[in-house]
């Protein structure tokens, strides 16, 4: 998944070096309550039974290093697993999947923890949670033009050791702290993604363990329907991915990031603005706009060239946009585009994208999306949108990603060619509402999630998108005319339905 993009990244990404959330702890306060619950689900010295011959490191309730993996980025949910399995090798992962098919337990793979309703810990209690921070290889193959990635890596160590390989990157998110397994299976929309595509669409190869516990490679020309599957629905529905080969692209070029902001009174203005732009601009040039009910009304993003360049480019947005009320325009390499992206300023130090000494912290929030379509929202669209947000709740907000355009890479992408279905969207609209500092808020902060929604809607899509997954949603949203041919992939490689989640591809 893709969560803390522009705000919220600088708040997750700079708050975890300061300290551990003093939510994490209390919201775990509880947990001998939970531990007890566990045990009598999973039959914890069975399991350790079953688990020790492969050696793997494994967390119990009650431990320390149980509740440190526990700390995922939305703890709206403290779901208590039986138990996580750290495993550094495929035997281990095969043997944890063994364990829980004997057991009778779920099984959930967690990459970096960020999923919007925490089914990075299985969507419920008692589920055998594989860690794959112990995959966190990655060989860069500059003849090949491709690099190999454990799928324990996260986005920002990732996007470190490419540009320090080969000045070469992979289409992905923003937030550091993001792991590459959910953000690639899910889609994995960036800054560069208009260019290049989404992460998805630049996977060659998987490794997969199976359901039964079968290693296997899937590629174009190897289990193929499965290769198909996963680039955009393979987060726990099929297997489990233990290394991706992507596909990179040279990034070597110097690059500019832009960010302008403006008035509460000209949001409907500036969405008018973008959308237009948004249209007909060029594929070297990704963006979003933020909006809040404060006020708050900034676009920004990165275009893949020259600062010189940069005024031709955002004409046509500029032609119909107010005045900006602030801009910084810098033309930069593209590794300090990944600072300024995690909220950082450009002159850190980029050795911090390895998250070294970094602490996880836990969220409380409410999250939904919806995809719009070209032309985009009509006037009578964006009036309801931005009247319906201004009386809303004010720690909220919006971010509109420009995934389209008739230039785009991922318009031009057959919707049946990956499960990744979304390629005639505009721009998928994040929606999000917290309420870290006062619990009391949440009923409110949801209900006004479903509010803004609804909404839109009849100016909008049925569809959204899969990486900023929300329990409300039917998985016709995210695969849309995908979804039979994902149910007969499920039959063919999970018929016991081993892999599953509460919006996991189902059976029938």
């Amino acid at each position: 998944m893709d969560f803390c993009n522009s705000v919220t990244c600088w708040w997750i990404f700079f708050m975890g070096f300061l300290f551990h959330a003093s939510f994490a702890h209390q919201s775990f306060a509880d947990q001998a309550r939970f531990s007890q619950k566990t045990r009598n689900l999973a039959g914890a010295t069975d399991l350790a039974r079953c688990l020790a011959p492969s050696n793997s490191r494994v967390a119990f309730p009650g431990s320390p290093e149980y509740q440190s993996a526990r700390i995922v980025a939305n703890g709206r949910f403290p779901y208590s697993p039986a138990a996580f399995v750290f495993p550094n090798t495929v035997p281990q992962v095969q043997n944890a999947i063994a364990c829980a098919v004997q057991l009778g337990i779920g099984i959930s793979p967690l990459s970096g923890g960020h999923s919007y309703e925490d089914y990075s810990l299985g969507g419920r209690d008692g589920v055998l949670v594989v860690h794959l921070a112990g995959f966190k290889g990655i060989e860069y193959n500059k003849k090949a033009g491709t690099v190999k990635v454990g799928s324990g890596v996260r986005l920002g160590p990732l996007k470190l050791a490419l540009w320090n390989l080969g000045k070469v990157t992979v289409p992905a998110g923003n937030c550091p702290t993001i792991g590459v397994g959910g953000h690639a299976l899910g889609g994995g929309w960036g800054f560069t993604s208009r260019k290049f595509g989404m992460l998805s669409d630049n996977i060659i190869e998987l490794e997969v363990v199976t359901s039964t516990g079968g290693f296997v490679t899937a590629n174009a020309n190897k289990n193929a329907d499965l290769y198909w599957a996963m680039r955009g629905a393979g987060a726990n529905s099929f297997g489990i991915v233990t290394q991706f080969t992507f596909k990179v692209h040279d990034v070597s070029a110097p690059v500019t990031s832009f960010s302008f902001t403006f008035q509460k009174s000209q949001q409907v203005q500036t969405i008018r603005a973008y959308q237009m732009w948004g249209l007909a601009a060029g594929a070297e040039i990704s963006a979003s706009l933020y909006l809040d009910p404060s006020g708050g009304n900034r676009f920004y993003g990165t275009f893949l060239g020259p600062s010189s360049n940069l005024n031709g480019v955002l004409s046509l947005f500029f032609a119909n946009a107010p005045s900006p009320s602030n801009q910084t325009v810098l033309e930069i390499d593209y590794i300090h585009t990944a600072l300024i992206d995690a909220g950082l300023s450009q002159d850190a130090n980029p050795s911090v994208l390895n998250l070294d000494n970094y602490t996880y912290s836990s969220f409380l929030f409410k999250a939904k999306s919806i995809i719009v379509k070209a032309p985009g929202f009509s006037d009578a669209g964006i009036q309801t949108f931005v009247n319906t947000m201004q009386a809303g709740q004010l720690t909220s907000y919006f971010i509109f990603d420009l995934f389209g355009g008739s230039a785009s890479i991922v318009n031009k992408i057959a919707s049946s060619a990956t499960a990744w279905v979304h390629r005639d969207s505009l721009f998928n609209i994040q929606m999000v509402s917290y309420w870290q500092f006062n619990p009391d808020q949440a009923s409110a902060d949801i209900a006004f999630m479903s509010k803004i929604w609804n909404a839109v809607l009849p100016f909008a899509s049925l569809e959204a998108y899969q990486n900023y997954i929300d329990r409300d949603m039917p998985l016709s949203a995210y695969y849309g005319s995908n979804l039979n041919r994902l149910i007969t992939v499920k039959r063919s490689w999970d018929p016991t339905n081993v892999f599953n989640f509460p919006q996991s591809i189902p059976l029938n």
